[in-house]
């Protein structure tokens, strides 16, 4: 938490200053049933927020299900699947920071600089009420994480 305050008058609350990771992991706890992992990843930050950011390429190769992602200036992304089913996607992509959400899925990822490497979060979770019962087995932890390998296997140097 940084020493500012906010307010007017005579209450004055703190103002905490949160890296992308930690917002990420603040959004991950407040989605029920989904996954959350972060890794440090042996590359600079820029290696690593490049290759997330080109989103059209990133996507289809960490997200199995995903064969296309097309994301459109205006914030919004269309994802095919394998089967040739699409989805439309709000997209919110800043430096560090990357969350899309459509009807049915929300998901993202945050990176921050940490000297030579990167810490990298990442998080997912089913909007349907009924089927969040089956999200661990879709998006648990475990499956965010083995995303995140992925990309570490495609952006550190051998």
């Amino acid at each position: 938490m940084s020493g500012r305050t906010a307010g007017t008058g005579t209450s004055r609350w703190p103002v905490a200053d949160l890296d992308p990771v930690r917002r990420m992991q603040v959004l991950a706890s407040a989605l029920p049933g989904g996954g959350f992992a972060r890794v440090r990843i042996a590359a600079p930050y820029e290696r690593v927020w490049d290759y997330l950011a080109d989103l059209d390429r990133s996507i289809p190769e960490l997200i199995g299900f995903i064969r296309r992602f097309e994301l459109r200036d205006d914030g919004t992304a269309t994802a095919t699947g394998r089967l040739g089913n699409r989805g439309r996607f709000d997209v919110d992509l800043r430096d560090g920071w990357c969350v899309m959400q459509d009807r049915f899925v929300v998901g993202g990822f945050a990176a921050v600089a940490d000297g030579e490497t990167t810490l990298l979060a990442a998080c997912g979770a089913v909007r349907v009420r009924g089927v969040r019962r089956l999200t661990p087995l879709m998006l648990g932890d475990r499956t965010v994480l083995r995303t995140l390998t992925k990309v570490r296997h495609k952006v550190e140097l051998p």
